[in-house]
């Protein structure tokens, strides 16, 4: 019987970790709340009482989670940014993707890549390759110009005015016939990509290559990355692209959320 009893405690869910599931709560609405945010208004959006809410604060503030000012209103405390810190400096972003970029190869069939703004080139990171035996060139720790590939594009669209101009500087690289040369042409579709949320490249980096790309983003919201689809022009057409777009914003999506970004994708 004491041994059925013991297993009969382990699993009925502890107090204590019913008290970590609503600290927790607590802090993601202290999170999400624009500015600091007053007692009563987090009582009312946990649904737990004062007595409760105010104990559990307590808590979270003796630990540094949480601060509190003179006026009675939370926010978050200086241990949490060391856990950010902590997150950040450990973060391994391919690592982080590899996963999901093999589920978009198992979706589309085709090579995913991740890729990032490095001196003004695009350096891809990461790839999954597709089962195919044909696919294109780029290779894990090779470059491409930003104006001519949909990683590029994306990484483009988000950054400030300055930095795009350093990175469209005359004369553009024309590597095939589609390509956009001119500075205005690109900031045009640059345009573009930021209103419909991806970018396309129809055959303007690489001969008989069409790719689509969508932004990652990190906990600040800044678009640190692109991940895409590539593929030959023979088995990826135009409408191929545009309908494999939402599966990729999503799994972009997906990966910006492991690196902490709550916000949504545009």
């Amino acid at each position: 019987m004491d041994g059925m009893s013991k297993v009969g405690v382990v699993a009925s869910p502890a107090p204590s970790a019913k008290a970590l599931v609503k600290g927790l709560a607590l802090v993601d609405l202290v999170a999400d709340h624009s500015g600091p945010a007053r007692l009563a208004d987090l009582v009312a959006a946990s649904g737990l009482t004062r007595p409760t809410a105010v104990r559990l604060l307590d808590v979270l503030c003796r630990a540094g989670v949480l601060r509190v000012d003179g006026e009675g209103r939370y926010g978050l405390g200086p241990r949490v940014a060391g856990w950010g810190h902590s997150f950040l400096r450990d973060l391994d972003l391919p690592a982080a993707a590899e996963d999901l970029m093999a589920e978009l190869v198992e979706i589309s069939g085709e090579t995913c890549y991740l890729g990032v703004l490095d001196q003004n080139t695009v350096l891809y990171v990461h790839a999954a390759h597709s089962p195919h035996a044909v696919r294109p060139a780029a290779t894990t720790g090779s470059r491409n110009p930003p104006h001519c590939t949909a990683i590029g594009k994306v990484l483009l669209s988000w950054l400030p005015e300055h930095r795009v101009d350093a990175a469209l500087t005359p004369p553009l690289a024309r590597r095939t016939a589609n390509t956009l040369v001119e500075p205005d042409a690109v900031r045009a579709e640059l345009r573009a990509v930021r209103k419909r949320g991806y970018a396309l490249d129809d055959v303007e980096n690489e001969e008989g290559v069409r790719c689509a790309a969508a932004p990652v983003r990190d906990h600040t919201g800044a678009v640190v990355a692109g991940m895409s689809v590539s593929a030959p022009t023979y088995r990826f057409s135009p409408d191929d692209l545009r309908r494999l777009a939402p599966d990729l914003r999503r799994v972009a999506g997906a990966l910006s959320a492991r690196l902490g970004y709550q916000g949504e994708m545009s």
